[in-house]
């Protein structure tokens, strides 16, 4: 039997997937460093209210809308005040299952088999399955590390742009490394507003300004992915604005989900909201209408539950901030020995641990695990350039998270 290339050749787990499976199947203990499931860290969720919620939900009667509910895209578009000066119009929004199918719509919107799409690395490294599944190419523009902050390389991005290429996708906040696409000047309120675009939000030779720019020169998309936004820490807020409640000069589709807004993914609920001129999203929303009515993948009962699960969600979203603030400050406290160093956190729910580069990653991982119990990943998991990253979730109880970092200090330094 012949498969599709689209598919890999080879679907084996790695070694440390296998040491992970025989080390729990012998019944030893885990510290799980990379806990990325909000239903399995152990938070109060109001299961009750949520139940309710659905229940109701599963009585209505099933209307098939390519867009989805009116009242599901009001409850998403009552989620964005403050995010920007711009309300967000429900019309502009279309419903999918998770944030992985909308890009799978926007891949069959926007090109055809051997289109490009320009991804950050390092990166959580689910864009390029998806593009291949969808006979895309992904290629990447570097996000690059200087002295205690991440930035854009403009330079980089502009020169990745081939005539294949169709969309940029920007992570904002991006995981794992919290970078936040800057949209003013040091912090300070937005100054220098290009002509075009009076709100003060696409300030010249900010991020904003130029992957806007970049993608209205070229005729390409934004594709700005916000599963993170509501997790910027207290000194980031500046740059938790939303692409969807500005206005935009490029075709813009912003993506967001109650998989991390509101810590459900188990209720798989997501959307894409388009932006830009007025022409072009009319043009482009009626084919978005034609693919998602070929799907109607969004759940009824979720989506008639949507406005009472969003406010579920804020009862776990303050946990799970409170959750990541607390666990950071256990990890950056410790006494770290030189050559390590805990990076400051920007947002997201992960942390950077700067340490001494390891000639074979996947060997330091596994000598990590059988020696202390803890799971942490390598840097390479996410496409580090460098092999001097771990990166530590910040989303386990935090008794087991302090057992575990305990362990990483402990062992880590003396594995490098």
């Amino acid at each position: 039997m012949k498969f599709s290339t689209r598919v890999p050749g080879t679907l084996e787990d790695n070694a440390l997937a296998r040491a992970v499976a025989a080390r729990r199947a012998a019944g030893k203990t885990i510290y799980d460093l990379t806990l990325a499931n909000p239903t399995q860290a152990g938070l109060d969720y109001p299961t009750k209210a949520i139940a309710a919620a659905l229940a109701e939900g599963a009585a209505a009667a099933y209307t098939p809308e390519p867009r989805g509910l009116l009242s599901a895209r009001e409850a998403i578009a009552d989620y964005y005040p403050g995010r920007g000066p711009d309300a967000v119009n429900p019309e502009n929004l279309h419903l999918t299952a998770s944030t992985s199918e909308a890009y799978s719509f926007l891949f069959k919107l926007l090109g055809e088999p051997g289109a490009e799409i320009l991804a950050p690395r390092p990166s959580y490294p689910l864009i390029e399955h998806l593009a291949a599944l969808d006979g895309w190419k992904a290629r990447h523009y570097p996000l690059v590390w200087e002295t205690s902050s991440w930035r854009l390389d403009f330079d980089a991005l502009a020169a990745a742009i081939t005539p294949a290429t169709r969309a940029i996708a920007v992570i904002h906040p991006h995981n794992p490394t919290g970078w936040m696409v800057r949209n003013t000047r040091n912090g300070e309120l937005p100054c220098e507003p290009v002509p075009h675009n009076p709100t003060g939000w696409m300030v010249r030779n900010t991020d904003a300004h130029f992957l806007l720019e970049t993608c209205e020169k070229h005729k390409i998309a934004l594709i700005a992915d916000e599963v993170f936004l509501d997790y910027a820490v207290a000194e980031n807020k500046t740059f938790a604005q939303s692409f969807a409640a500005h206005k935009v000069s490029a075709l813009t589709f912003t993506l967001g989900g109650l998989s991390k807004s509101c810590g459900l993914p188990q209720l798989k609920l997501a959307w894409i909201h388009t932006g830009g001129p007025a022409k072009l999203v009319e043009a482009t929303q009626v084919r978005l209408d034609f693919i998602a009515d070929a799907y109607l993948s969004a759940s009824t009962p979720v989506q008639a539950a949507l406005p009472k699960l969003f406010r579920c969600g804020k009862k776990i979203r303050v946990q799970i901030q409170k959750r990541i603030a607390k666990n950071y400050a256990a990890l950056a406290g410790l006494d770290w020995p030189e050559g390590f160093a805990v990076m400051p956190q920007a947002a997201g729910w992960s942390a950077l641990l700067k340490r001494p580069a390891a000639p074979d990653e996947e060997k330091l991982a596994l000598k990590l695990l059988d020696r202390s119990g803890v799971l942490a990943h390598p840097g390479y998991y996410f496409d580090f350039p460098e092999s001097d990253w771990h990166v530590i979730s910040l989303l386990p109880e935090p008794k087991e998270f302090r057992a575990g970092v305990k362990g990483l200090h402990e062992w880590l330094p003396k594995l490098v």
